[in-house]
C-alpha cells in the first residue's frame, strides 16, 4: 500500500472520528484536506494547485494557525472589551496570577514543542493520536500538538533523567 492511500485512509478514519465526536472543527480541517486530495485527483492544473496548497499547509499551516487563535484571543482588545487596566488588573487576583503562570508555561511548552517536532518529526504521529483522543473523547479542543510536543519535550527530558541512573 502506499504511503499517500494509508494517508488518505487515515484521513477517512479521523473524518468518521470527528463526526463521531461532533467535533465540527477537526471535520472540517479534515474535510479540507480531503477536499484538496480529491482535486488533486482530477489532474492536470488542478493535480499541481492542489499539491502546492498541502506542501503549504504542511509548511506553514501550524504557524498560520497560531497566528489566527492569536488575533481570536487579542480581538478583545481591538473592541474595545478589554484594555490596559484589565491587564493590570488580573495581577490583583490569585485567579488572575495563576493565569498569568498558565500562560508562560503554555508559551514554554509551545516552544519547546516546536523544538521538539523541528527534531523529531515522527512524534507528530503521536501527538496527533492523543490530541484526537483528547478532542473526541474528552471533548477537547484541537490547539494541542504544538503544546502536546511541549508536554511531551518535558515527560521526554524527565524520563531520559529517570532512564540513564
Amino acid at each position: 500500500m502506499s504511503q499517500e492511500y494509508l494517508g488518505s485512509i487515515t484521513l477517512l478514519v479521523l473524518l468518521i472520528l470527528a463526526m463521531v465526536g461532533k467535533n465540527n472543527s477537526l471535520a472540517l480541517a479534515v474535510s479540507g484536506l480531503i477536499f484538496f486530495l480529491l482535486l488533486g485527483q482530477m489532474g492536470g492544473e488542478m493535480k499541481g494547485f492542489s499539491h502546492s496548497v498541502l506542501i503549504f499547509l504542511n509548511k506553514y499551516g501550524l504557524k498560520i494557525g497560531v497566528i489566527v487563535l492569536m488575533m481570536g484571543v487579542l480581538a478583545p482588545f481591538a473592541l474595545g472589551e478589554l484594555d490596559v487596566i484589565s491587564m493590570l488588573n488580573s495581577f490583583k487576583t490569585y485567579k488572575g496570577f495563576i493565569g498569568i503562570i498558565a500562560g508562560i508555561l503554555v508559551a514554554i511548552f509551545g516552544s519547546r514543542g516546536g523544538y521538539l517536532l523541528d527534531m523529531e518529526p515522527t512524534i507528530v504521529t503521536s501527538v496527533v493520536i492523543g490530541t484526537i483522543l483528547g478532542i473526541v473523547v474528552f471533548k477537547g479542543y484541537p490547539v494541542g500538538p504544538l503544546i502536546g510536543s511541549g508536554i511531551a519535550y518535558f515527560m521526554i527530558y524527565i524520563a531520559e533523567i529517570f532512564l540513564k541512573k
